[in-house]
């Protein structure tokens, strides 16, 4: 098997890997990077040469594995992109705003060759998209030569696949973006038990380390408690979250908190943008398809209010009582409506931000978790300097597997090789050393960007 990654650097960045299989040409997701704009945030798709791919294989949608998907599919018209039933209901809303940010950030920050498709572009995909069922194999025939593909759960967010490709004699597993716990909206991963070739895995939380004393059950424990006591000191708490999943993840242990009266019934809580929006489509999966647990009703359950607001003195005064904001970003991406209210409550000493998940350390989030209180943070797109007084901290319920569990089922599923993408240097570093003292008959790759490797 023949494989380049075309994500630019060795990071999360832009997910997308081209492998040749057989007679077949495929790309293993089409991601676009959030640390990189323009062309760069791109796959280097000018790797792919003459190459015409005849597979699109998609393990969910997130941007870092979708964002560049309308893009390749102009170039690359002839390709069959296979995808989940859920992540096809989801696909168009997130595809759509992907273009309304990118267009602001043309106007904003002059960035010209944004956006880098239309929303034509993102309807034209409907016609290339073959959707799949967890644990349903298709069968798909190029002259006379045939490759089954079978879709599993990967937990992580609604829709999240990990895909085997088998050929003739030989079985590869793409694990795509995994978690094996349960959600509170989500059911975990269900990879299969047998035996493969090869093991084409994600190593993102390779070099996270997570204390003995700190389950994600604990963690999410401590996360309402740290919303209770702030609460009750006359505080706000924000929570910054990624739009799809994460948000409605949150809004769930919220839920579940208030049932239990962890939490009060009052307290308002805002939200805003796609992740509010995305609340249709969880209804409407929920009610379709099993795995999946979030309904629309939440929003009267818990009276959320939509958060409107740019400047930190407008939004200080629409804070009139302790409330809870549960906004996108998860990394306080400037712009955003979690950047604007965290440079309005940083300030006061009774408010709290809580991060709930991956935080790139280049991003305002990854900065400001640098600082401590008593300094001085810049909000550079607000020209705005705030001396930080509230309570930050970070709770590690990521929605990625832990490197040991990971690493657990690789063992399992005894493989002859392991191909680790998908995260920081050190990340893969974690695997590649435990991979070969565990199991040292295991030939392990770590994909270097755009060089070729044969498997």
């Amino acid at each position: 098997m023949q494989l380049i990654d075309l994500n630019r650097t060795k990071d999360i960045g832009s997910s997308c890997l081209s492998a040749k299989i057989g007679s077949f040409n495929i790309l293993f997701d089409s991601g676009i990077s959030p640390k990189r704009s323009g062309y760069d945030a791109l796959p280097a798709f000018d790797k792919l040469g003459t190459t015409v791919i005849d597979l699109i294989l998609i393990s969910h949608c997130h941007l870092d594995h979708i964002g560049s998907l309308p893009y390749i599919m102009k170039r690359q018209q002839q390709a069959r992109v296979l995808i989940t039933q859920a992540s096809h209901i989801v696909l168009p809303r997130i595809l759509n705003n992907c273009v309304t940010v990118m267009q602001l950030q043309r106007d904003e920050q002059g960035i010209k060759e944004y956006p880098l498709y239309t929303l034509a572009d993102i309807e034209a995909l409907e016609q290339h998209i073959l959707p799949m069922q967890f644990g349903k194999s298709r069968v798909l025939r190029k002259d006379n030569d045939e490759i089954t593909i079978t879709f599993f759960e990967a937990g992580h967010v609604v829709g999240a696949s990990s895909i085997l490709v088998e050929h003739k004699h030989r079985s590869i597993f793409y694990t795509g973006d995994v978690l094996f716990r349960d959600l509170k909206i989500l059911r975990g991963a269900k990879w299969p038990t047998r035996k493969v070739d090869t093991i084409i895995t994600e190593t993102t939380r390779g070099s996270t380390i997570r204390a003995k004393e700190r389950s994600a059950d604990s963690e999410t424990e401590r996360l309402i408690g740290t919303i209770r006591d702030t609460i009750s000191r006359g505080g706000s708490v924000l929570i910054p979250a990624f739009a799809f999943g994460r948000m409605q993840e949150i809004l769930k242990i919220i839920s579940c908190a208030r049932q239990k009266n962890k939490l009060q019934q009052t307290t308002p809580i805002f939200c805003s943008g796609l992740g509010y929006g995305l609340i249709e489509d969880f209804d409407f999966i929920s009610k379709k398809l099993s795995g999946v647990n979030f309904r629309k009703r939440i929003t009267k359950e818990l009276k959320i209010k939509i958060f409107r607001g740019n400047n930190p003195t407008d939004i200080k005064k629409q804070i009139q009582e302790p409330s809870i904001f549960v906004l996108s970003s998860g990394m306080l991406v400037e712009n955003t409506s979690a950047y604007n209210v965290a440079s309005a409550i940083i300030d006061d000493h009774k408010n709290a931000i809580c991060f709930v998940g991956f935080c790139d350390e280049t991003t305002p989030g990854g900065e400001l978790q640098k600082y401590s209180q008593g300094d001085s943070f810049l909000f550079k797109a607000q020209n705005y300097v705030a001396k930080i007084a509230a309570k930050f901290d970070k709770f590690d319920i990521s929605g990625h597997a832990d490197r040991e569990e990971i690493l657990k089922n690789i063992l399992t599923m005894s493989p002859r090789a392991v191909v680790l993408v998908h995260g920081e240097e050190d990340s893969r570093n974690w695997f590649m050393d435990e991979l070969i003292e565990l199991s040292p008959s295991i030939q392990v790759f770590d994909m270097n960007p755009c060089e070729e490797c044969l498997v």
